[in-house]
């Protein structure tokens, strides 16, 4: 049940006293026309700041702590007659920053500009400020930009990935700005890998301004397998501001890596960790862990451990785990690293299924049989999409796409690398044609513990980590937000903190997000109603 009743209504909030916080859920929103919330950008002194979209039109806006509306601006992206495309936006040093691209045909660049935002106005406060530009060798073979801010918000990287060139080495561009944006420096790099047998996987910088790139490399040609045996190996690109460059190659023998992210740990060595199979990479047998002396360049320790079958009972029969049985699809999102130098990776089972026509014979025959994604995380899971990017990938006018966001995984390893302890999360989350935008969770982690936010079918309130039949979360309006708490000790505790009918929306977890060390802002839509809500942690 819920803890207390609640009275939404019109320009009405509410106050809700979960266990481990506190939520407030402010006024019903309404709006002329139909729009969606891209991003929560940052807050201040007086409130919120967030990005919201509208067809071909975008807004800034600002709430204040009661989540009220207080000013929407239109972002101008026609300003002096030269179309710009809206990038992404980011708080640093408490001012907000709108990035946007913009083709100069007369140099053929795509060029990365940085406007300052005036937060009384919402106005651009200032010229803007170019920050990294490349050569485009068409609007169909563009290359993008992307970003990220390092672990303590003093330092940004602008990763750029230029267009394809065929057998070329792969080409990208970084360049590293203090949270000022004034330049500490830039880089042009082709790599040693022809362009179409290279894969960016992640991009990070640290806080002393050193930048990682982390690729995956096929040998010889694009397939997983060869021979029985992993045909591809990955590489860790290491770049600072003296032209100092560090290449770490990262294999497990004969083992197929899953799934890998890395973090820079407080005294600079890098830990990378993640899923290993003895099969393909589909399927997860257990966990690896690598700590790298980021001076050496030497691995320090190498560590890998398949999951026990108490583990793997949880999702499958006793016989089936016996036998070391391989869980599958599942994407490894966050790393979490742990005061003592062990982490927490956080992985969450994902795929879409595409059901084609039966009777459109452009697919051959047979006909009709499902097709299944295993696509990037750019798209489907925590990873921010493109503010451009209107629609779903993949999806064909005559084709019925199916997105499956199931269980939570989460694995605590020690410093050495071996597995404490591990939890699953148990839900179902299965829709269609919609890109999952329902589905997913939100994540924050505060006063030691994690916390894990998503819409859930009410019937599960009750189920255990065990339990193996999970009903599937649908849009009704029992439908139910849940708060599952996990602590250090693997402990996990599950609590309802509203209905569907309660704020009259839905419930959009990919875009909620983790605004300070005790704060977390939930975002809520249902045509053209929206919803906003405060939960702290205690």
């Amino acid at each position: 049940m819920l803890l207390v009743v609640l009275f939404l209504g019109n320009g009405l909030s509410a106050q809700v006293k979960p266990e481990n916080g506190n939520l407030y859920i402010g006024p019903e929103i309404k709006s002329d026309r139909k729009g969606t919330l891209e991003d929560i950008i940052g807050m201040d002194d007086d409130g919120y700041y967030v990005v919201r979209a509208e067809p071909k039109e975008f807004y800034l806006e600002k709430y204040d702590y009661n989540l009220n509306q207080v000013k929407s601006q239109e972002i101008d992206l026609e300003r002096g007659g030269d179309r710009k495309y809206l990038e992404f936006a980011e708080q640093l040093e408490g001012e907000i920053y709108l990035f946007t691209s913009q083709y100069d045909n007369s140099s053929r660049q795509r060029k990365l500009f940085a406007e300052k935002i005036d937060p009384n106005t919402l106005n651009r406060d200032g010229e803007p400020i170019l920050l990294s530009a490349y050569d485009y060798r068409s609007r169909s073979n563009e290359g993008f930009f992307d970003y990220h801010v390092s672990r303590d918000s003093s330092k940004i990287l602008v990763y750029y990935d230029t267009p394809h060139q065929g057998n070329t080495g792969e080409k990208f561009g970084l360049a590293v700005f203090d949270n000022k944006l004034n330049p500490l420096w830039l880089k042009e790099l082709e790599l040693p890998f022809r362009d179409r047998l290279y894969t960016v996987e992640k991009y990070k910088v640290d806080n002393q301004g050193n930048a990682y790139l982390l690729g995956l490399v096929y040998k010889g040609q694009v397939r997983v397998k060869k021979q029985g045996r992993p045909n591809y190996e990955y590489h860790l690109l290491a770049y600072n501001q003296d032209n100092e460059y560090t290449e770490y190659l990262l294999n497990l023998k004969d083992k197929f890596i899953t799934d890998m992210q890395f973090e820079i740990s407080r005294n600079g060595n890098i830990i990378c960790a993640g899923f290993y199979s003895d099969f393909s990479t589909t399927s997860v047998k257990g966990t690896f862990y690598l700590l790298i002396d980021s001076k050496t360049g030497e691995i320090e320790r190498e560590y890998y451990e398949e999951f026990d079958p108490k583990f793997l009972a949880d999702f499958m029969s006793q016989k089936r785990a016996g036998k070391g049985t391989e869980l599958t699809r599942y994407n490894l999102n966050q790393l979490e690293i742990r005061r003592d130098g062990g982490v927490v990776l956080v992985a969450e089972q994902f795929f879409a299924r595409e059901q084609r026509d039966p009777y459109d014979y452009r697919y051959g025959y047979p006909y009709g049989n499902p097709y299944y994604y295993y696509p990037s995380r750019y798209y489907y899971s925590l990873w921010r999409y493109p503010y451009r990017f209107y629609g779903y990938p993949f999806m064909n006018d005559d084709s019925e796409v199916q997105y499956n966001y199931n269980d939570i995984i989460v694995i605590n390893l020690d410093p050495d690398g071996a597995i404490q302890w591990a939890k699953r999360i148990p839900k179902r989350q299965r829709s269609k044609n919609d890109g999952g935008q329902h589905s997913s969770y939100a994540m924050s982690v505060s006063q030691g513990k994690m916390f894990f936010i998503f819409n859930d079918n009410p019937k599960n309130l009750e189920k255990q980590s065990s339990d193996q039949r999970i009903h599937n979360f649908t849009k009704g309006k029992e439908s139910v937000v849940v708060l599952v708490s996990l602590d250090g000790n693997g402990e996990v505790k599950k609590e309802p903190l509203f209905r569907v009918k309660d704020t009259r929306t839905i419930t959009k977890p990919k875009v909620c997000e983790q605004i300070s060390r005790d704060q977390m802002i939930i975002y809520s839509e249902k045509n053209k109603k929206a919803t906003f809500a405060r939960l702290t942690f205690e």
